[in-house]
């Protein structure tokens, strides 16, 4: 178990390192200051192979130009704030509306959290696990959102090739918070080229309706009706070869643990003899397939077309801030805000 410690080069004049954490077993991640990014995530298969399983870039420069949010930490709010603006104590608050031709708030804004250096607070070694601990104080009044946030993300790996990512967050006043972490997975590769063999099970039976601009219509539906049930049973091949936008909320069924605040089984995606799992405090996982991917050059020359990577992020509610009926997120002095992911890797049965 090891930490290590590399320049990347600077954004705003601020120094941004590249931090490795490596365990007894051949996994090891990247993590950049800038954006919390997770730059790489090597993974062995069940013959032992090593791969780089998330998409991104060499350098700095490529992060900072990004459009897709490779690897990065998302927040305020993840996903889009409707018309840019929602109400609170009374008042009309307007935030960064920077997508969809300036009509809504995508991931906390052009300086969201992913465009943020964050500060490495704390790393350990320990026998079984290395972590580091970042932080990140938003201001009142960044991106347009209320109150200042002091936040912090920690990643642990450990030597049963789990990696954890835990969000804590603490506000001066009222302020809606959703974060998430925004990798891209293909777990052949990042250069392969496509999720086509994949097989992905969502263990929901539910998802969130969407209207323009795939904002939720504020009501849940049955994935059997939105024709979005995804069990493991088949590849994505037909979705890649016929072109399809997956870019949808599924509910978890919160009924498959007894405590709330528990993790739980989101996900589980297989293929090329590694396999993942995602488990999550929060109540909703969100399924991007990388259609709207355009060919962008990434890590040793590699070339992104769309379908090459999936997202599958766990977080509250789209939008909930303007729907009365989805439970939002809003903390304040009194009331403190934690997300747990795991990312649970094992040797898949399927090469």
């Amino acid at each position: 178990m090891k930490i290590a410690y590399d320049g990347f080069g600077h954004f705003y004049n601020q120094p941004v390192r590249k931090i490795r954490l490596e365990n007894d077993h051949g996994m090891s991640v990247e993590i950049l200051e800038l954006g919390g990014i997770i730059t790489s995530l090597l993974v062995p298969d069940n013959k032992g192979d090593i791969a780089d399983i998330v998409l991104g870039f060499d350098d700095l420069p490529s992060y900072v130009r990004d459009q897709h949010y490779f690897g990065a930490l998302i927040g305020r709010v993840a996903n889009r704030i409707e018309g840019a603006q929602f109400h609170l104590n009374g008042e009309t608050v307007r935030v960064d509306a920077n997508a969809h031709e300036a009509r809504h708030c995508v991931h906390g804004g052009r300086f969201g959290y992913h465009r943020r250096v964050w500060r490495l607070l704390s790393s350990q070694e320990m026998t079984d696990s290395v972590a580091i601990t970042l932080g990140l104080l938003d201001g009142d009044g960044e991106e347009g959102f209320p109150h200042s946030v002091d936040v912090t993300a920690h990643y642990q790996l450990d030597n049963d090739n789990c990696l954890s990512l835990t969000f804590e967050a603490a506000a001066d006043g009222l302020t809606p918070i959703n974060l998430t972490a925004h990798s891209y997975f293909n777990l052949l590769g990042h250069d392969t080229g496509s999720i086509a063999d994949h097989r992905l099970d969502i263990f929901a039976d539910h998802g969130l309706e969407q209207g323009a601009d795939r904002v939720p219509t504020g009501r849940r539906l049955p994935l059997s009706d939105m024709g979005l049930a995804l069990d493991g049973r088949h590849s994505l091949r037909e979705m890649v070869d016929h072109g399809l936008a997956f870019n949808h909320s599924y509910i978890p069924d919160r009924s498959l643990t007894s405590q709330p605040t528990a993790t739980r089984r989101m996900a589980r995606l297989e293929a090329g003899g590694r396999a993942l799992e995602i488990w999550s405090n929060e109540l909703t996982l969100h399924f991007y397939n990388g259609h709207n991917l355009d060919g962008v050059r990434g890590k040793g020359g590699a070339i992104y077309p769309p379908f090459s990577g999936l997202c599958l992020e766990p977080k509250g509610y789209v939008n909930a801030i303007n729907q009365p009926a989805f439970p939002a997120r809003l903390i304040d002095r009194n009331t403190r805000y934690q997300h747990r992911i795991e990312y649970q890797f094992s040797p898949g049965n399927r090469t």
